[in-house]
This record gives structure tokens, sequence and C-alpha cells, in this order.
């Protein structure tokens, strides 16, 4: 990943629709007639191993914050719907949603700029 870091919410926008490319259930994802239209899930513009960083970075804040991880995997699946991370999670208002999501940003930033510097 050579990429700047201030890139951060660039990358997790791809790490979302690399994680929707394939669910990993054992069948495809669309049926055959919903694909006839076109997919409704843009392709990412990263490769498999730089979404398997950013997706390392996801899982390891989740561990450590289980709240704020799920609330930045929320935000960036829903393509950055504050509104349907707050309906989702009721405990949260909008702006400590938000407070989450741009704390961890900063996290997996920074989780990702030592990963890249070791």
């Amino acid at each position: 990943m050579n990429r700047a870091m201030s890139e951060t919410p660039w990358l997790l926008e791809q790490w979302a629709r690399w994680s929707k490319m394939d669910a990993g259930v054992g069948y495809p994802t669309s049926t055959p007639f919903s694909r006839l239209g076109g997919s409704s899930v843009r392709s990412p513009v990263i490769t498999d191993q730089e979404a398997a960083k950013v997706d390392l970075a996801v899982s390891k804040l989740r561990a450590r914050d289980e709240e704020m991880g799920e609330v930045v995997r929320l935000y960036y699946m829903a393509g950055e719907n504050l509104s349907y991370v707050v309906r989702r999670m009721p405990k949260l208002d909008r702006r400590k949603a938000d407070l989450l999501v741009k704390s961890g940003v900063a996290w997996i930033d920074a989780a990702l700029h030592i990963h890249r510097t070791r």
C-alpha cells in the first residue's frame, strides 16, 4: 500500500466493496436474473492484499473496542450512511456515532501506518 494515509476513508470504502464481493456463504450473492441488470455493488479498486490489510486493521479495532469497530464496519458497509448506523445501534445518538466513526478511522489509519513501517 503506497497510498497516503490521508486516504484511509477511501481504503475503508474500497474494503467494504471488497468484502461485499464474496460473502463466503458457498453460493452466489446474486441471482442470474439480478445480474442481467448489472451489479449493484461496484468493484473495489484495491488489490486483495491491500483489502486484507484493511480487514485485519478493522478486526483488530473490533477486538480492542467492539463498539467503535462495529460502528466503523456498519458505516462503511452501508455506504457511509450514519443514519443506518444509528438505526442499527439504538444506544447511540448521531453525534456519538459520528465521533466513533472518526475515532475509528483515525485508529485504523494508525494501525495501517504501523503495519506499513514494519
